[in-house]
């Protein structure tokens, strides 16, 4: 059985200027990755570099408190926080990281300039509002929970 993975970022995904979006706080997000049935979470953002850069200063976060801090309350359980979350190594390349032969799903306001290129631009093209979610950067991240939604109906 494929694990289905959620490739995810956080600022202007799942924040707006540093706060939740209104429709996914209070662990609304969490609830719905939940309940589409994701067993792991891939952070993508570009926050990672921070917690690179303060590694590389000496003084390295625990990456799975910085992240879960950082998203503000779209996820209550830390514990399961912990246990599905991967990061990529780096945030600026990553399409490279998504495994498209498994059962992915993709949630980045800034999606499209990731996929750009090769293989990964024709995935976008193809897969734009199936797998893969470009969410209004500004919304209120309604979109996000009707997508996951979709993802729990569609069988991969």
């Amino acid at each position: 059985m494929r694990v289905k993975t959620l490739y995810f970022d956080i600022d202007g995904t799942l924040l707006d200027d540093n706060r939740p979006k209104p429709a996914l706080a209070h662990g609304a997000f969490e609830k719905a990755v939940r309940q589409a049935g994701f067993q792991r979470l891939v952070c993508v953002s570009n926050v990672l570099s921070i917690a690179e850069f303060l590694a590389e200063m000496g003084k390295p976060p625990d990456r799975w408190q910085f992240v879960f801090d950082l998203c503000r309350g779209v996820f209550l359980d830390q514990a399961w926080f912990r246990q599905a979350t991967t990061f990529v190594p780096d945030p600026n390349r990553r399409a490279q990281y998504i495994d498209f032969s498994g059962d992915w799903w993709y949630v980045d306001d800034m999606a499209a300039s990731f996929l750009a290129r090769g293989v990964e631009k024709e995935v976008f093209e193809v897969h734009r509002g199936e797998r893969i979610l470009v969410p209004t950067p500004y919304g209120d991240g309604s979109d996000i929970l009707d997508w996951l939604k979709r993802t729990g109906r569609v069988l991969a």
